[in-house]
C-alpha cells in the first residue's frame, strides 16, 4: 500500500512538475490580458449580427483564460451589453475551451502540435457554432445595451492589478480542478496498465465515443484536463481522442447548457450541443491523421517510454513548488473562512447553486462587496452558500447585484 500511494505521488508530482513553468508563464501573460482586454472593450465589438463578428468574438476568446463556469457570467455581460446570441456562442465555446495559460500547460505535457491542434479546433467550433446560431435564430439580434454604474475600483498600477488577478481570482479559480486533474492523472499513470485502453477502446471509433461520453458530463477547466488527457495518452489512446477530452470537457457543464437555455434560447442550445458532438469527433479524426501523416510524437508518450528516475530541472521543481504551496492556500481558505466566521445578527444567508468553483465565488463577493452598508461576505462554492454580514434591508439590493454578476441566489 505504501509503495502504491508513493508511486502516485510521483507520478502526480512528474505531470504537475512537467507542465509548472509552462503554466505560471500562462497565469502572468493571462493577468496582462486581463489588463489589456477588459470585458466592456470586448463587448462594444460584438453587437452586430454577421460573420465578422462572430469570427471576432471566437478570436477574443481564445486567449481570454476563464474556466467553463467562469465564461457564464462574463457571457452574460456581453450579451446584456450588446453581442448578439451568434457572438455569444462563439465566445462560449472558445473560451473555455483554451485560454492562454492552457495553451502553455498543452505545449508542456502534450507538445505544440497537439496545443496547435486544440486551438485550432477551438476556434472553428466557435465560428460554425455561432455561424449556425445567427443563420438558424431569427430573433438573434442584440439587445439594447444595459447601462451599468461603473463599478468602485482601488487606484492601482497596471502591474498589480495584473499580478492580483493572475495569482488570486484567476490561479485560485483554476487550482482545485487542476490539483484533481493532476492527482487522477497520477493515479491513472501509475495503477493502470499500459496496455488496458488500447485493448479495451483502441485507437479509432470507440475511443472517440468513449472520450465524448466521459467529457461531456465530466466538469473540468481547460487547465485541469491537460495532465488527465496526458495520463490517458500515456496510456494508450490516440491524440484525436484526447483533443475530443481536451475539447468536450471545458465546454460542457450544467451551469453552461443552463446559462445558454435561459438566456439565448433552447433552439441555439441544439445547435451548441450538436456543434460541440459532431465537431469534435471530426476534429478527433482529423487529429489522428495529422499525427499520422507528420509522424508527430508527445513529450509525455516519450516519458511514457523512460525507465529510471526522472531528473527534474530547477525551473521545474521552484515553478512546481511554488503553484502547489499556492494550489493548497486555496484549497484550505474555504475551511479558514468558515472556522473564522461567525454567524450573528447581522449575517444574511443566500444560496446560489451555479456557483460552482472558486472562480465563481469571486464573482459574487466582488459584485456584493461593491455595495454600501455591507461589512463582508464570503462565498462558498463547496456548500453553494454565501454569508453577509448587512442588514436585512439590503436583501433585495443583494440579490440583484448577485443576479447581474450572472447568478441566481435563493
Amino acid at each position: 500500500m505504501p509503495e502504491i500511494l508513493i508511486s502516485v505521488f510521483v507520478e502526480s508530482f512528474t505531470l504537475f512538475a512537467m507542465m509548472a513553468p509552462y503554466l505560471l508563464l500562462g497565469v502572468v501573460a493571462a493577468g496582462a490580458m486581463h489588463v489589456l482586454l477588459p470585458v466592456d472593450f470586448v463587448s462594444k465589438r460584438l453587437g452586430q449580427k454577421s460573420v465578422g463578428v462572430v469570427f471576432k468574438a471566437g478570436a477574443l476568446g481564445v486567449p481570454i483564460p476563464l474556466c467553463s463556469c467562469g465564461v457564464v457570467p462574463v457571457a452574460a455581460s456581453l450579451r446584456n451589453n450588446g453581442a448578439s446570441k451568434g457572438a455569444t456562442v462563439s465566445f462560449l465555446v472558445t473560451t473555455p475551451t483554451s485560454g492562454v495559460d492552457s495553451m502553455f500547460a498543452t505545449w508542456s505535457l502534450l507538445g505544440w502540435p497537439l496545443m496547435v491542434l486544440r486551438v485550432s479546433a477551438s476556434f472553428i467550433l466557435g465560428i460554425v457554432a455561432g455561424v449556425l446560431t445567427n443563420f438558424a435564430d431569427h430573433d438573434a439580434a442584440a439587445p439594447v445595451p444595459v447601462k451599468q454604474e461603473r463599478a468602485r475600483t482601488d487606484k492601482v498600477s497596471p502591474v498589480t492589478s495584473a499580478i492580483r488577478y493572475a495569482f488570486t481570482e484567476l490561479y485560485e479559480g483554476i487550482s482545485r480542478p487542476l490539483l484533481v486533474g493532476t492527482l487522477l492523472g497520477g493515479i491513472i499513470t501509475a495503477l493502470m496498465p499500459a496496455d488496458l485502453l488500447s485493448q479495451t477502446v483502441g485507437t479509432g471509433a470507440l475511443s472517440y465515443l468513449v472520450m465524448l461520453v466521459v467529457g461531456i458530463p465530466l466538469y473540468v477547466c481547460a487547465s485541469g484536463s491537460i495532465p488527465l488527457a496526458a495520463a490517458l495518452l500515456a496510456k494508450g489512446i490516440s491524440p484525436g481522442a484526447a483533443l475530443i477530452f481536451l475539447i468536450a470537457g471545458p465546454a460542457t457543464n450544467a451551469a453552461t447548457v443552463t446559462i445558454i437555455s435561459n438566456m439565448l434560447g433552447k433552439k441555439t442550445l441544439l445547435i451548441y450541443l450538436a456543434v460541440l458532438t459532431l465537431g469534435t469527433l471530426g476534429m478527433g479524426v482529423a487529429t489522428d491523421w495529422v499525427f499520422t501523416a507528420a509522424q508527430f510524437s508527445s513529450p509525455v508518450i516519450e516519458h511514457a517510454h523512460e525507465h529510471g528516475e526522472v531528473a527534474f530541472d530547477w525551473y521545474e521543481i521552484v515553478s512546481a513548488t511554488g503553484l502547489l504551496a499556492l494550489s493548497f492556500y486555496y484549497l484550505l481558505q474555504p475551511i479558514v473562512r468558515k472556522l473564522k466566521t461567525r454567524k450573528g445578527t447581522n449575517m444574511i444567508e443566500l444560496t446560489v447553486n451555479d456557483m460552482t468553483c472558486g472562480h465563481c465565488a469571486k464573482n459574487v463577493e466582488n459584485a456584493v462587496c461593491q455595495l454600501d452598508g455591507v461589512k463582508s461576505v464570503t462565498a462558498n462554492p463547496d456548500n453553494k452558500k454565501v454569508l453577509i454580514d448587512a442588514d436585512e434591508t439590503q436583501l433585495s439590493a443583494l440579490k440583484e447585484a448577485i443576479t447581474k454578476a450572472g447568478y441566481t441566489p435563493q
